[in-house]
């Protein structure tokens, strides 16, 4: 997987959205997600779904991941014009299940990191991925989340991360 300059130039603008995310007030979650609900109300649908299976505080923190992907990709004209529809976002969901599963059945630990690399290799927002990733790794709340529930929330972000970046 090769880290270009873009992805290095990236970090800054997520260090900001990191803490815009973080700093926001209900207002603010109020008025972006009416425009969540405008522009792709599938996004918006799923992040509502894990209120069914999580506590509030995972809610809450599963909600800023999605809000930070929101931020990253809300002035990219596709994202704004075009709808992530529930088939393609199964489509781009079931692709990373199967690859996971493949990986998983490679008999060696250098075989998976290779099959991971590839794939990761494909992603344009890589700087998002590694921030969505480090929530994970370094928020309370996250790290003490349900290793499966977790795995599906990262599934279904990256997926949408995926749909975003080919509408």
């Amino acid at each position: 997987m090769e880290i270009t300059k873009k992805d290095l130039d990236e970090v800054a603008q997520l260090a900001i959205l990191v803490k815009k995310v973080d700093n926001s007030d209900a207002e603010y979650v109020d008025s972006i997600s009416d425009e969540i609900y405008q522009k792709q109300p599938f996004f918006l649908a799923v992040l509502l779904g894990h209120r069914l299976d999580t506590t509030p505080l995972e809610l809450e923190e599963i909600m800023k991941i999605y809000l930070l992907v929101w931020e990253y990709f809300r002035n990219n004209i596709n994202v704004q014009t075009k709808k992530v529809t529930e088939k393609y976002f199964d489509k781009n969901q079931d692709r990373l299940i199967k690859m996971l599963m493949y990986a998983e059945g490679e008999p060696g630990e250098p075989e998976r990191m290779n099959i991971y690399s590839l794939d990761l290799g494909n992603l344009k927002s890589k700087a998002l991925w590694a921030a969505v990733l480090l929530r994970t790794t370094y928020r309370d709340t996250l790290i003490k989340m349900d290793g499966i529930k977790k795995g599906f929330v990262l599934i279904g972000i990256k997926s949408f991360i995926e749909c975003f970046e080919t509408l």
